[in-house]
């Protein structure tokens, strides 16, 4: 009766989608204890549509692909999460546990930024942060600040993520931003600090900023309304205009792309959400998209943007999406 229960369990907890469906019913067979009535409940399922049938198919087939495998080793290495690459001899565990404990070991340093933050925001979500002094620091997906508003300066640390600043004049309190590679010190103006994992980036969207390396302290660079400047351990980088509105349409609950390659757009959109996301197909990453999603519907991002596209997203649960 008991296993009855858990058989009725499964089927009810499935979605409806059929390529969720295929892969919970491929990760439960795979189990030591799967039962005669699970089995027979799996075989109607399959049995229910041709459909059915090829989505599971195809489950087993990413199983072995070796390309997928070495795909989801390589975006496990540029993210530094894994210690060795991983390969089709020693990947014993499904796919969907294997990412998931590839994105544990990416969160051991998050404890001690929220120790350390005054103010934070998870994956997907922002937050607008307000001032004694009248001004505001909206706080974008998985961000954190520290803030001192103390003495001679107004000073905020970005201590991860991005953070679009709109400061109140003050002549006599310069309000300065850190981060890891930059320093950058206004009086009143609205701009953005982004927080990378190679540099920084500083964006205006009005007013006057000064932009400094944080390591050298060397002749500063001036930024004026829509533009922007890089800084990594290279140094500060040549200022540029701001032709486009990917760059700063967050602020207004949208991600805009025009004509930006498929890779740009998965990188943007993964900020967002958790997971991995994997490409099957390499040649797809140039794709030109055009269009704007809504931050609000974040958890269906990657959804969104498949519906509206001729590329398949096979989703191994929510947390790894193979992309061709």
């Amino acid at each position: 009766m008991k296993q009855n229960s858990e058989t009725n369990s499964l089927e009810s907890g499935l979605g409806n989608d059929i390529d969720e469906q295929a892969v919970a019913w491929f990760v439960r067979l795979r189990a030591d204890n799967v039962s005669s009535e699970e089995k027979s409940s799996f075989l109607r399922w399959l049995n229910q549509a041709d459909a059915h049938r090829d989505a599971f198919n195809e489950i087993s087939k990413l199983w072995g692909d070796a390309d997928l495998l070495q795909a989801l080793g390589d975006t496990a290495q540029k993210h530094n999460i894994a210690p060795h690459k991983i390969t089709t001899a020693h990947f014993k565990l499904p796919l969907a546990i294997a990412a998931c404990l590839i994105l544990a070991l990416s969160f051991r340093n998050e404890l001690g930024i929220l120790t350390q933050g005054d103010y934070s925001t998870g994956v997907g979500e922002r937050r607008t942060v307000y001032f004694d002094d009248g001004s505001t620091a909206m706080l974008n997906t998985d961000s954190a600040i520290a803030v001192n508003m103390d003495g001679p300066q107004r000073r905020v640390e970005l201590l991860k993520g991005e953070a679009y600043f709109e400061v109140k004049p003050n002549p006599g309190r310069p309000f300065v931003v850190q981060a890891a590679h930059s320093t950058t010190r206004v009086l009143g103006t609205r701009f953005f600090v982004h927080e990378q994992s190679d540099g920084d980036e500083v964006k205006v969207m009005s007013g006057r900023v000064e932009v400094a390396d944080r390591r050298t302290l060397k002749q500063p660079v001036v930024l004026h309304d829509r533009e922007a400047v890089s800084i990594d351990a290279a140094g500060l980088g040549e200022t540029r205009l701001l032709n486009s509105e990917l760059a700063t349409s967050w602020v207004d609950g949208f991600l805009v792309f025009e004509n930006a390659p498929l890779e740009s757009v998965i990188g943007q959109i993964r900020r967002y959400r958790t997971g991995l996301v994997v490409y099957r197909d390499n040649s797809l990453r140039g794709l030109k998209i055009n269009g704007r999603i809504n931050l609000r519907e974040s958890d269906d991002m990657l959804k969104v943007l498949g519906r509206n596209l001729s590329v398949k997203m096979t989703y191994l649960t929510d947390w790894l999406v193979i992309i061709g």
